[in-house]
């Protein structure tokens, strides 16, 4: 097929000169400069037309995308183009000539080949070539995948050089294979627990991401698989709720597809394991959302199964299981509770879908010991048998559903695709790659799995394009997913060992750390509901899979959650205070404690003295308000001696966990003696007061005693 590279000159073209027609992407001719730097090679595009399949007696016609990314203008040069008569028949050729390991130009020589001009681009600068092979000369006859090589060689010698393919439906073409298609629906990342209602007012709107999303698979047999925070966060609303967004939510009730619960928010279930969860996180509350206000008059959902992790709907054989956990009925007036936010007609509930390439074989036994006893893995996650190349098969205990990387990268390719050319070229690849997978086992007709993943579709047409390419191509068809999903295990298989980085896996046992930490603080709250449900929610909300495309915002988002937890553990604190002087045998230490936290808390004030100079004699339990503070005044007694000490205070949670962050050194200087000191002193003074007053009165009346008596003189 290829020539090695020491055979790199260009062979005879079977076939030159033929017709071209040259466009640039502003539909102007662009004018010819001289080039300012050589050696900066072009970027190239492929994309055969017709959704890649040639027709006997057709003409090939051939888009190339030729684009200058550097910073120097490209001198006028050649594009070749040259089609290779053999047939790819394997996944590893298909995935070898698509993705070759360097960028050399082989090409064979008997390959018909044609030449088109490419004029001088300048920097930034897109061309778009159109290069047609004429039906004369596409002497080809077999049915099958052919490899496409294009060249555009400058005259210093840089080149570019990318490759394609396309289908020749001659005869012999196999059965077609069936192909079940899921598809997740899920929103950008976001930091909180619930999406805000501005935004649910644009992804909803006419052009927005959940209504492309909706639009492009709805009624379709593509099974959906949807994030259960977009179903809450329109319900947590009540009467506020956006129109667009309710009009959406109906529209996904009434669809036909099956539908399947994602983790809340799309958390990464796969970190979860690995990061030592003793469970899959779900969540536990949104009464910190909801307003009664926007209830009035409104009913609850419908009764339906329990989101994924607390139910089973297809089980290890694929049979289903029937064991519903029962939600609230419908009653007016009354604010409906998590369980009835979270309630959904879905098909099933036991499916996991972890990220491409990030299971280790330890995670299947925790999705499973949460419910989750089917799991959907790329084909790179497994190792299958020599007989089975994707489909249904087992893995110890769990049913797994294998991705086809075949298919399904160029399917995602396709819908994230973000100019016509590239989707061009990713619906030929699709193509391709549906034609060698319906070649296998001698083309005996097989369901296989594609899947898109969690990244935007480019457009509103861009998901819809691709799923109609399905049922466009002779060898493939859509089939139902939950059919699929039912299957019985063909074989068995093992998981390939990918696990999530180190870095990111310590960052969520982190953030997980950190949410046991609020957990046992928030005992010192009455009813920690409302503080423990928005802190696992926002939790989720970070664990999203779509965070893995913007590592740095995670990062950003990660830090900000941890210092969120560091500043609610640190909400509830002793105040310090100046030294305390104790004069006396006995008293009560006063300690100011300061809540900031908007819920009144009950705790316990520990105090534990450095030396025997002090005594506490109990702890003291106190309420303080919200956003408020109060002293709680300790009873103490002095030791065996005056002197220093130094008191640890501490705060303890009515279960005896001690929730001060750091404790509280109080200085307090013992001097009891100066009271008995005191008493004597002043005892004394009045004593001898008394003394002195007898002594004085009994001087006095002596004294009285002793004067002689003076006669008065007579007449």
């Amino acid at each position: 097929m290829n020539l090695p590279p020491s055979r790199r000159p260009r062979a005879v073209p079977a076939l030159l000169g033929l017709g071209v027609v040259v466009s640039s992407m502003l539909g102007v001719t662009p004018a010819v400069a001289p080039a300012v730097a050589a050696g900066e090679p072009a970027q190239l595009i492929l994309a055969p037309a017709n959704g890649g399949v040639a027709q006997p007696g057709a003409d090939v016609t051939i888009t190339a995308s030729v684009t200058n990314g550097g910073t120097a203008a490209l001198d006028a040069s050649t594009l070749q183009v040259a089609l290779d008569r053999e047939v790819i028949s394997t996944r590893a050729d298909l995935n070898d000539w698509l993705t070759p390991l360097d960028d050399t130009s082989t090409v064979d020589s008997d390959a018909i080949i044609t030449n088109v001009a490419v004029p001088a681009l300048q920097p930034g600068e897109e061309l778009i070539v159109q290069a047609v092979i004429p039906a004369a000369a596409v002497t080809l006859d077999d049915w099958g995948v052919r490899g496409i090589t294009g060249t555009v060689e400058q005259a210093d010698g840089a080149e570019s050089v990318a490759h394609s393919t396309i289908v020749f439906a001659g005869a012999d073409a196999p059965a077609p294979t069936q192909v079940a298609v899921a598809i997740p629906i899920t929103t950008q990342p976001g930091q909180t627990g619930l999406i805000p209602v501005a935004t649910l007012a644009t992804l909803t709107a006419d052009n927005g991401l959940l209504t492309r999303e909706l639009d492009s698979v709805i009624n379709r047999p593509v099974g959906i698989l949807i994030d259960p925070r977009i179903i809450v966060s329109i319900r947590a609303l009540g009467s506020v709720a956006p129109a667009s967004a309710i009009a959406w939510l109906d529209r996904l009730q009434a669809a036909s597809n099956p539908t399947y619960p994602l983790s809340y928010a799309d958390a990464d279930v796969a970190a979860m394991s690995q990061s030592g969860a003793p469970q899959l996180l779900t969540p536990t509350s949104f009464d910190y959302a909801l307003d009664e206000a926007n209830f009035a008059g409104l009913l609850q959902p419908s009764p339906s199964p329990a989101p994924a992790g607390q139910t089973a709907a297809v089980g290890p054989g694929g049979d289903p299981t029937d064991t519903p956990i029962p939600t609230p009925s419908d009653i007016p007036d009354v604010v409906p509770d998590t369980s009835a936010l979270l309630a959904f007609d879905y098909t099933g509930t036991s499916i996991a879908w972890p990220r491409d390439n990030t299971v280790a074989s330890a995670d299947l036994p925790f999705f499973a010991g949460n419910g989750l006893t089917t799991s959907i893995l790329s084909s790179s996650n497994v190792a299958l048998p020599a007989s089975e190349a994707s489909g249904v098969v087992s893995v110890a205990d769990s049913t797994v559903l294998v991705s086809d990387d075949t298919v399904s990268r160029p399917l995602r390719e396709a819908t994230g695709a973000l100019t016509a050319t590239e989707r061009q070229k990713s619906l030929s690849d699709l193509a391709s790659g549906l034609a060698v997978v319906a070649s296998e086992d001698d083309g005996t007709s097989r369901t296989i799995l594609a899947t898109v993943d969690r990244a935007a579709p480019a457009d509103g047409t861009a998901l819809a394009d691709a799923l109609n390419s399905l049922d466009a191509l002779s060898w493939s068809s859509t089939a139902s997913f939950d059919a699929f999903a039912l299957q019985a295990p063909a074989a068995e298989a093992t998981v390939v060992d990918q696990p999530e980085p180190a870095e990111h896996i310590g960052q969520v046992a982190a953030l997980l750390a950190s949410e046991n930490q609020v957990a046992a603080f928030a005992s010192i709250i009455t009813d920690p509901t409302d503080l423990l449900g928005e802190n696992r929610a926002n939790l989720l909300a970070l664990l999203a899979n779509s965070w893995a495309s913007n590592p740095g915002g995670w990062n950003v988002a990660m830090q900000a959650q941890l210092d969120r937890s560091t500043e609610t553990l640190g909400a509830v604190s002793i105040v310090a205070g100046s030294p305390i002087n104790l004069v006396s045998n006995t008293g009560d230490m006063p300690v100011l404690v300061q809540n900031n936290l908007p819920y009144p808390v009950n705790l316990t004030v520990r105090l534990a003295p450095s030396n025997f100079r002090l005594v506490v004699q109990r702890d003291v339990t106190i309420t303080v308000e919200a956003a408020s503070s109060k002293q709680a005044k300790v009873p103490i007694t002095a030791g065996v001696a005056n002197g220093d000490t130094i008191v640890r205070a501490e705060l303890v949670s009515p279960t005896g966990t001690l929730i001060s962050t750091q404790p509280t050194f109080i200085p307090v200087n013992v001097s009891a003696d100066w009271e008995v000191a005191g008493s004597w002193l002043v005892g004394s003074v009045v004593g001898a007061l008394l003394v002195f007053a007898a002594i004085r009165l009994f001087l006095k009346r002596r004294h009285g005693r002793a004067e002689p008596e003076i006669e008065e003189p007579r007449g």
